[in-house]
């Protein structure tokens, strides 16, 4: 779902291409995936993916991701090369956005709807991925010193921000269930101060940063590869891992979150990177205390009013949902995920 329109046509963008890279393309198509406009473009030199970065993304931003992503291919880590242009840049800025253009895999790609029997492959990757990068330099996020900065007040006034917005909308369809869902995000923000504390001594690991569905290319039953490494960061290994696997469609059609089903997918995951006790029963409260102070979608919906507003909205509910499920279940996750940790640790139990 790109939120930015593009700055291309077909006709500048097969310019861009001949004078910055030497490819001579002869067609250009639009990929429903991710936030940034991306195209599967054509050229007598070979088949590519070209990618136009939100304005937010600097070329400092996409260069740190050319260089990981090379890190990684000589670990034989298996990822998308990027193309250089003719002057031998990894990137370039143009009309305001970054441009990178990589080689074009073949494969089958997710949004919301990884099946369930591909869960696997993709824990068995995050996990190598974390194991490959554990010493690998980068700037942390979702940190101690982050969740100390967040404050209930500062919170409530961007959900009161949005409460006036919709108070303006009472015509709008969808206003009983916006204000539904703020006000349960108001009463579990209140509880931040108690999540706070699952934030220390945690394990921070240098990570993909939107490790998901959407991210993973897949030949058949396998991962063929990880795309898209331009939000890698520092992170709490378990917030990566619990948002990967709800992002994968878990509850995409109301379903109860299963407990037992996201045991097995960390177990996987631990097979390939390490977790302590503490990971395991701070994971539900981590990802919670992250979510509830989000408000994507809805603010794209209420405030900027962007192309694909209702396709976020969508989005945003279902977000919601899952974060009411997670925390109802948020003691028993904790509870079955310390319980593994024994199993793991004493395989005879």
């Amino acid at each position: 779902m790109p939120i930015e329109k593009s700055v291309f046509d077909q006709d500048k963008m097969q310019t861009f291409l001949l004078q910055e890279y030497g490819f001579r393309m002869t067609k250009s198509q639009h990929l429903p995936m991710g936030t940034a406009n991306c195209y599967k473009v054509s050229c007598k030199e070979g088949i590519y993916f070209f990618k136009e970065y939100q304005k937010e993304f600097t070329v400092q931003d996409v260069k740190r991701e050319t260089e990981l992503v090379e890190y990684l291919y000589s670990k034989g880590f298996p990822v998308a090369r990027f193309a250089k242009t003719i002057s031998g840049d990894s990137c370039i800025l143009f009309e305001g956005h970054v441009i990178s253009v990589q080689e074009y895999l073949e494969g089958k790609s997710y949004l919301n709807d990884l099946p369930h029997d591909l869960l696997k492959d993709s824990a068995k990757y995050l996990g190598i991925l974390h194991s490959i990068l554990k010493d690998y330099p980068m700037e942390s996020r979702l940190d101690e010193k982050w969740a100390e900065s967040i404050s209930v007040e500062a919170v409530n006034k961007k959900y009161d921000r949005l409460l006036d917005a919709l108070e303006k909308e009472k015509c709008d369809p969808n206003y009983s269930r916006i204000k539904e869902d703020f006000l349960f995000k108001k009463e579990l923000f209140s509880h931040i101060e108690d999540m706070k504390g699952y934030f220390n001594g945690i394990t921070y690991t240098p990570s993909h940063g939107d490790y998901t569905a959407c991210q993973l290319i897949f030949d058949e039953d396998h991962v063929k590869a990880v795309i898209d490494f331009v939000a890698a960061a520092k992170l709490p290994a378990i917030w990566e891992i619990m948002r990967s696997y709800i992002q994968a469609g878990t509850c995409r059609k109301g379903e109860a979150f299963d407990i037992e089903d996201f045991a097995q997918y960390v177990k996987e995951y631990m097979k390939y990177a390490q977790l302590t006790k503490r990971d395991l029963e701070a994971m539900p409260y981590v990802y919670l205390f992250q979510l509830s102070r989000s408000a994507y979608g809805y603010e794209e919906y209420l405030i900027d009013k962007t192309e694909n507003r209702d396709a976020l909205l969508e989005f945003a509910f279902w977000r919601t949902d899952i974060c009411r499920e997670v925390y109802r279940k948020a003691d028993a996750i904790s509870d079955a995920l310390s319980n593994l940790f024994t199993k793991h640790d004493n395989p005879n139990q």
